[in-house]
């Protein structure tokens, strides 16, 4: 389930989670990594700013 509804953050999480398949299909283990860790952070952090702003 993507966690916005924004079809704008959709669009560029979709390339961040295919750079990262990319990443990790030529062996850059450490890089995709680090995408994989701040693609989910930012994830979690706009769902937490909506939970919040749903709230008000």
């Amino acid at each position: 389930m993507l966690m916005t509804s924004s079809k704008i953050m959709a669009a560029i999480f979709t390339v961040v989670y295919a750079v990262l398949i990319y990443m990790v299909a030529t062996g850059q283990m450490m890089g995709a990594m680090y995408l994989m860790a701040i693609g989910m952070f930012a994830e979690s952090l706009l769902c937490l700013i909506h939970c919040f702003k749903n709230n008000k």
